[in-house]
């Protein structure tokens, strides 16, 4: 009977160690489970959606060009004697850029001077009544004109032959050709004055006057060819290239060089079909060039809208901007933004609350402490904002930052 008494207590002992022990387990657990439940949440920034506008901006890639480009030609064809430019000069409009030789030109300018002084000498001598004494002086004059008419013909039929063999250059068979044609003109002038004075007609003084003007005409042309000979800069600006040296042949009308005025430049850029209707003159635009960091965006205005496409079917759109200091330089890459419109009362969120994931893009909203994955559909994007045309309301809940450590159904700590 001791013995199942004492067994008794132990027993009770041993129950009663059992429940306290199971009790502190229990709260231990309880505990244990209530922190893991705390740190499970993550912890997340939320905004409330609400309606707002949104400008619809483009983006357009382009470069930069000069705001004129103008070619250096001369007006004759001659050797060069100096070039007084260098490509990244720059110049002045009408600085001598290019000078030829002149000592043919020269020759001819006294050739042509020495007609037209006997022209009017002849006229006078007409006109004075003493055309008699003159015979001698204009049979003279004939004779030496015929002559030297002579001379020059045969070397220019020698010139041509080898100009049609392709064995000379066209400038030199220019220079002869311009040398025989002002000898056959002395020469024929001479014999008309010749003709006239043997004559002794009244209607000679007439005649003896267009001489006179056409012996001035030839003067004033080979003068203003000696003035040509000096290739003046046709605009202000900076020298882009070159394409003469000294002691070559420059043939007139060819480029011997390019002036760009960058005092102003234009951002040119390539815009599809389905958005030229809505870049029109006068549109603001902001131009991005990420040469110039910092300073290398500039707010201006669409000066030209292309009214055709090119073989690419883009239309070319220009914007013109102010270059003073020079430092948008042709050739330098830029990103065109344009607002195409502003959408009013739509929803916007962070760009960066949109996740992109497989199935959609997805944004997550908040409800009753857990993360809801929500599939949405976005639209129009500005800088850091895009507009939610499907998939939120106004009002939601919506994680702007932790997003990315989220499932659907997380709890979150806000």
């Amino acid at each position: 009977m001791k013995f199942y008494r004492k067994n008794t207590k132990v027993v009770a002992s041993l129950l009663l160690i059992f429940f306290v022990t199971s009790i502190f387990l229990l709260a231990g657990c309880s505990k244990k489970k209530e922190e893991v439940k705390e740190e499970a949440a993550v912890p997340v920034k939320v905004m409330k959606t609400a309606k707002s506008n949104i400008e619809d901006i483009v983006t357009f890639t382009g470069q930069i060009e000069a705001g004129d480009e103008v070619k250096i030609v001369s007006k004759i064809s001659g050797r060069v004697k100096e070039v007084n430019f260098e490509i990244g000069d720059y110049v002045q409009a009408g600085e001598p850029l290019v000078i030829l030789e002149t000592d043919e030109l020269y020759d001819q300018l006294s050739q042509a001077e020495a007609t037209l002084a006997s022209a009017k000498a002849n006229l006078a001598a007409n006109e004075s009544g003493s055309l008699p004494q003159q015979l001698d002086q204009v049979k003279s004059a004939f004779e030496q004109a015929e002559a030297n008419y002579l001379n020059v013909k045969a070397d220019y039929e020698r010139m041509k032959a080898l100009y049609e063999a392709d064995a000379i250059s066209k400038q030199a068979f220019d220079g002869m050709e311009l040398k025989y044609k002002v000898a056959k003109s002395q020469y024929e002038s001479a014999k008309e004055q010749l003709k006239l004075t043997e004559e002794r007609l009244p209607k000679n003084v007439e005649a003896l006057r267009a001489q006179v003007d056409q012996a001035q005409a030839q003067v004033e042309l080979i003068k203003t060819s000696i003035e040509n000979s000096v290739v003046r800069a046709p605009v202000s600006g900076m020298i882009s290239s070159k394409q003469i040296n000294p002691g070559e042949m420059c043939q007139a009308g060819m480029p011997l060089g390019t002036i760009v005025n960058i005092d102003r430049v234009k951002a040119v850029i390539e815009v599809p079909e389905e958005d030229i209707n809505k870049l029109k003159d006068g549109q603001e635009a902001t131009v991005n060039v990420d040469a110039l960091g910092n300073e290398g965006r500039i707010k201006s205005k669409i000066s030209i809208v292309s009214p055709a496409s090119g073989a690419s079917r883009l239309f070319q759109v220009k914007i013109e901007m102010e270059n003073k200091e020079h430092r948008l330089k042709p050739g330098m890459f830029a990103n065109v933004n344009v607002v195409r419109g502003i959408k009013e009362n739509v929803i916007t969120v962070p760009k960066d609350a949109v996740l992109i994931k497989k199935h959609g893009n997805v944004v997550y909203v908040v409800k009753e402490g857990k993360a809801e994955e929500r599939l949405v559909k976005v639209g129009v994007t500005n800088g850091d904002r895009v507009e939610i045309t499907e998939g939120l309301k106004e009002g939601e809940t919506v994680v702007t930052s932790g997003q990315n450590m989220l499932t659907e159904g997380s709890a979150v700590k806000i």
